[in-house]
């Protein structure tokens, strides 16, 4: 038998028929053929009681900010007249109805589960055209901008639990405490040197986060974290701790970047946090709804 050659290195088998059936449908129900085919029924139960009548029925502004996530709303016109033509939709929807819909948008995230353990991050997302393209050929400007977005997703499942733009890392304790009112249960929460604060320390979850150089006083569970943290020094720490799985988080920016880019395209910052909020909240409906229907074919280490 032929020796590895990744001797001394972990190595993973996956199911890459299923993988890739979880890929293609991740797209396919993206497309609300329910509400295409149900169209008036859904309408005209949206319509009984509202003051006034609308056109389409709201199950359909789920689809309009997929879209807009690939088009401006200019573009994502012609292709609902498109699609009205070819008989898929009734109607077809305007410009300015199209903007106020997707604009104002509930954006809610797949349920999370009953016990889960969260990893908490930020990334940035650029407000300027051309992205990384841009920064690449001609070197960053006076004129390049990030919004900064706040993920708290499960360690296990993949998914994402809720997307904040916001320049304060005191939200994800904030969404931990969501949760727990909620009746889910959260025992850890994994962040890095940034959610080093009191706050998440009350939210009373295991707190696997590496304390700022300057940390001394604050809640008692604090404190407690800081000298384990000092007496088994970084490695033997982030062993111990699992502190590693922080990693995820990062795939799962890298995965909706690739998806969706890594820009926003609105010009208003109204527009850009929705555009920022609806890449996370596409990729985890549709990564959440693919493994319900062909189930999840994670990595397994061999």
């Amino acid at each position: 038998m032929g020796k590895s050659k990744h001797k001394g290195k972990s190595e993973y088998k996956r199911d890459w028929h299923k993988y890739d059936e979880n890929v293609i449908t991740r797209y396919e129900l993206m497309f609300p053929f329910y509400v295409f085919q149900h169209w008036w029924e859904l309408l005209q139960e949206e319509n009984r009681n509202a003051k006034k009548t609308y056109k389409a029925p709201k199950e359909f502004n789920d689809f309009l900010a997929f879209l807009h996530l690939f088009l401006p709303y200019r573009a994502m016109e012609g292709v609902l007249r498109a699609l009205e033509g070819l008989k898929v939709v009734p109607t077809s929807l305007d410009y300015s109805t199209i903007w106020e819909r997707v604009r104002n948008m509930d954006v809610t995230f797949p349920e999370a589960s009953d016990e889960l353990e969260v990893i908490a991050d930020g990334t940035g997302i650029s407000t300027t055209r051309g992205g990384q393209y841009v920064v690449a050929k001609w070197g960053k400007t006076r004129d390049s901008k990030f919004l900064k977005i706040e993920v708290v997703m499960e360690k296990d499942e993949f998914k994402v639990v809720s997307a904040e733009v916001t320049s304060d890392e005191v939200e994800a304790a904030v969404k931990t405490k969501d949760l727990q009112d909620e009746g889910k249960k959260v025992e850890r929460f994994y962040g890095d040197k940034a959610y080093d604060a009191n706050e998440v320390y009350k939210t009373g979850v295991e707190v696997v986060v590496p304390p700022r150089e300057n940390a001394r006083r604050g809640h008692p569970a604090r404190r407690k974290a800081v000298r384990e943290f000092k007496e088994l020094g970084y490695e033997r720490w982030r062993e111990e701790r699992g502190y590693g799985v922080r990693w995820r988080v990062e795939s799962l920016f890298s995965a909706v970047k690739r998806t969706f880019g890594e820009s926003v395209g609105a010009t208003s910052f109204a527009g850009q946090v929705v555009e920022a909020k609806l890449k996370f909240w596409a990729y985890a409906w549709m990564v959440h709804l693919a493994n319900y229907v062909v189930g999840r074919a994670p990595g397994i280490k061999v």
